[in-house]
C-alpha cells in the first residue's frame, strides 16, 4: 500500500534535490523513493536517484535508473550523467556515446563536454579530450572541474606550461578545489618549484584529508625537499586510505631506496608489482634498485620486463641504456636513450646517459651538448653539472661553477648533493684551488660513506689492507707456475689499468683507432667473475680461497663467464679493451684466466 505524500510530487522532488545538493544523501534517497513509489515513471526522480546511486558508489544501479529515465524523456543532463556512470564502470565506449548523445541535444552543454573529455582521456584519445575540455572552459570560464581535467590532458600530452596554467585557473576559480591543488603541486614538483609544490600539496591534504592521492603527492614533494621521514609518513597515510595502490607502494620503495635501505625498498617494489603486475614504472624502479646493489643480471631482466609491458617507457629505456653503457656497448646505449627522449623529451637521465656514452667514445663536443640538453630539461640537475665538471675540467665556465656553488648551498636532498660535491671537487682541483676542492671532496666522501653504511656496505682500510696482503700471499711465483695452462687461449681482452687521470681513457681511445679494437670502457665483468668463483668451483669458500683450488675445468668456466659477456659487446673485433680501475686487484687472477691477454699499466 502506497504511503501518502506529505507534499506534492513537485515539492517532494524539490526537497529531495535540496537534501541531495547539501550532502544529506540518505534523506534525499528516501524522498526520491517516495516519489517513485507514486510515479514509477517519473523521469526526473529516476535520473536524480541514478545520480545519487553513482555518487554513493553504485554506478551499475545508476546506469539502470538513468536508462529508465531516458526511456521517458530525452534530456542532455540524463545522457551526460549516464556517460559518467558508464565511465565509472570502465565502459569508456558507452561513456563516450552517451556524452555525444547529450551534445546532440545541447551542443553547448559544458557538463557533457567535461564528462566526454575525461572519458576520451581514459580511452587514450587525449588530443581530442584536450580540444573538448578547452571548448568547455571557453563556454564556461568559471568551470573549475573542466580546467582541472584540461590540465590533466595537457600534462599527458607533454604541455607542462599549459597544464600549470589550467591547474592554476582551476584553483583560482575554486580555491577549495583540493584535487586541483594536488595536481598543481605534483606538476610544480616536476618543474622543481619545491616551495610552491609543498604549499599546494599541503593545501590539498587539508581540503581532502581522505584522498589518498593528495597524501601521495605531498609525500613526493617532501621527498624532493629532502624530508624523507615526513615523506614516508605521508605515504603511510596514503597507503592507509588505499592499501592496494601500486604507485603508493612503489613510492615508499623509492623513499627507502633513496635512504640506501635497498633490501626494504626491494620488498616494497615486490608489493607494488603484486598490486599491479603490468606496471612498467615499478619494474623500471625495481631495476634501478637492483643496479644500485650491483645485481646487474637481475636489473637487466627487470628493465626487459618493464619494456615488455611498455616498449616506450622512458625511464626503462634510459635505465637499459645505462646498463649497456656500463657494459661498454655505447652505440646501443645511445639508441636506448634516444628511445627514452622520443617518449619523454625532457628526461634529464636520458640526455645524461648519451653524454656519458659520448664521453667514453671520445666524442667530447657531442658529450658536452648532451649534458647541456640535460641541464636545459632540469637546470638544477646536479648529476649533469658533475658530468660537465668532469668533462671540461679547468675549462668549465665561471657561470657554471658559480651555479654549482649556489646549488651546493641550497640543495637539501643528499642524493642530489653527492654528485655535486664530487663535481665541485673535480672542477676546483683542475683550477688549482686545492683547499676548497678538498673540502668538497671531504663532504662527498662523507655522504658516500653514509649511504654505504645504510646499504650495509662499508670501507674499512684495515680490512682492505688485509685483503691486499692475502692477494700477495696467494699470487706467488710458485702459484703462477702451478696454475700454468689452466686458462683460456684467448687474446680478446685488453686490460688497461691505472689511477684516475693516469691516461687510461687516452690509451683506450688510441687503441680503439684500430679497426679491430673495440673500446668497452669500464666493465664490471672481472669483479663479477671473481665474486662468482664459489659458484663456478662448486664449493663454499671465499673467492680468494677458491683461487688456490682452480683446476682446468673451473678456470675454463671462469674464463668463459668473462668472455661470453665480452663477446656480446663487439662481434667481429679481435681485441676489446676493459679499463675498469678496480681490475688492479684482479691482475693475478686475470693473468691465470687469460695468459695471452695484454695488460697495460698507465702511470702518471
Amino acid at each position: 500500500m502506497k504511503r501518502a505524500l506529505k507534499l506534492s510530487i513537485a515539492d517532494s522532488l524539490k526537497e529531495a534535490l535540496a537534501n541531495h545538493q547539501q550532502g544529506r544523501f540518505r534523506e534525499a534517497g528516501r524522498l526520491y523513493g517516495e516519489v517513485l513509489e507514486h510515479q514509477p515513471n517519473n523521469a526526473n526522480a529516476l535520473h536524480l536517484s541514478g545520480v545519487l546511486a553513482m555518487q554513493t558508489g553504485n554506478p551499475r544501479l545508476a546506469v539502470e535508473k538513468i536508462l529508465r529515465a531516458i526511456a521517458f524523456a530525452s534530456n542532455a543532463d540524463f545522457y551526460s550523467h549516464l556517460g559518467e556512470a558508464y565511465r565509472q564502470l570502465e565502459d569508456q565506449e558507452r561513456a563516450i556515446q552517451a556524452c555525444r548523445a547529450a551534445l546532440l541535444i545541447n551542443s553547448k552543454h559544458t557538463g557533457a563536454m567535461n564528462n566526454l573529455g575525461v572519458a576520451l582521456m581514459e580511452h587514450g584519445k587525449t588530443s581530442e579530450a584536450r580540444d573538448v575540455l578547452a571548448e568547455a572552459v571557453r563556454l564556461n570560464p568559471r568551470f573549475a572541474a573542466a580546467y582541472n581535467n584540461l590540465g590533466n590532458a595537457l600534462r599527458i600530452l607533454g604541455d607542462r606550461d599549459g597544464a600549470v596554467a589550467a591547474f592554476r585557473q582551476a584553483v583560482e576559480t575554486d580555491p577549495a578545489y583540493g584535487e586541483a591543488h594536488s595536481n598543481l603541486g605534483q606538476l610544480l614538483l616536476e618543474r622543481l618549484d619545491i616551495t610552491s609544490a609543498l604549499e599546494h600539496c599541503q593545501r590539498a591534504v587539508a581540503l581532502l584529508p581522505n584522498l589518498a592521492q593528495a597524501h601521495n603527492n605531498l609525500g613526493n614533494a617532501l621527498r624532493e625537499a629532502g624530508k624523507l621521514e615526513e615523506a614516508k609518513r605521508s605515504y603511510a597515510q596514503a597507503l592507509h586510505l588505499d592499501q592496494r595502490n601500486a604507485m603508493i607502494l612503489g613510492n615508499i620503495g623509492q623513499a627507502l631506496q633513496e635512504e640506501g635501505r635497498i633490501e626494504e625498498a626491494l620488498s616494497w617494489y615486490d608489493r607494488s608489482l603484486q598490486a599491479d603486475p603490468s606496471s612498467a614504472r615499478t619494474y623500471a624502479n625495481l631495476a634501478s634498485c637492483l643496479a644500485e646493489q650491483e645485481r646487474m643480471v637481475e636489473a637487466r631482466t627487470a628493465y626487459e620486463e618493464a619494456l615488455r609491458r611498455d616498449p616506450s617507457w622512458p625511464e626503462a629505456n634510459a635505465g637499459m641504456g645505462g646498463l649497456l653503457r656500463d657494459e661498454g656497448d655505447y652505440e646501443q646505449a645511445i639508441a636506448y636513450c634516444r628511445k627514452a627522449i622520443a617518449a619523454k623529451p625532457e628526461l634529464p637521465a636520458a640526455h645524461g646517459g648519451i653524454a656519458q656514452a659520448y664521453t667514453e667514445l671520445g666524442r667530447l663536443q657531442e658529450a658536452e651538448q648532451a649534458v647541456r640538453d640535460a641541464l636545459r630539461c632540469d637546470p638544477g640537475n646536479t648529476g649533469a653539472y658533475s658530468s660537465l665538471a668532469s668533462l671540461l675540467g679547468r675549462r668549465l665556465p665561471d657561470d657554471d661553477l658559480e651555479q654549482m656553488r649556489r646549488l651546493a648551498a641550497t640543495v637539501v636532498r643528499k642524493s642530489r648533493l653527492l654528485p655535486l660535491h664530487f663535481g665541485l671537487a673535480h672542477a676546483l682541483d683542475a683550477r688549482g684551488e686545492f683547499v676548497e676542492a678538498a673540502e668538497y671532496a671531504k663532504k662527498g666522501n662523507a655522504l658516500q660513506l653514509e649511504r654505504w653504511v645504510r646499504q650495509g656496505r662499508d670501507y674499512d682500510p684495515e680490512q682492505h689492507r688485509a685483503f691486499v696482503e692475502q692477494l700477495c700471499e696467494t699470487f706467488t711465483p710458485e702459484f703462477f707456475e702451478r696454475s700454468h695452462g689452466l686458462g683460456a687461449d684467448s687474446q680478446l681482452p685488453v686490460f688497461v689499468l691505472g689511477l684516475p687521470r693516469s691516461g687510461t681513457t687516452l690509451v683506450e681511445q688510441i687503441l680503439a683507432s684500430h679497426s679491430q679494437v673495440h673500446a668497452a670502457g669500464e666493465l664490471a665483468f672481472a669483479g663479477e667473475c671473481f665474486e662468482s668463483l664459489p659458484n663456478i668451483c662448486g664449493i663454499s669458500a671465499t673467492p680468494l680461497e677458491c683461487v688456490n683450488r682452480l683446476d682446468k675445468e673451473s678456470a675454463g668456466g671462469a674464463a668463459r663467464y668473462y668472455l661470453d659477456r665480452l663477446a656480446r659487446l663487439a662481434s667481429g673485433k679481435t681485441r676489446i679493451t676493459d679499463k675498469m680501475p678496480d681490475n688492479y686487484l684482479h691482475v693475478g687472477f686475470l693473468h691465470v684466466l687469460f695468459p695471452r691477454a695484454r695488460i697495460i699499466h698507465c702511470r702518471r
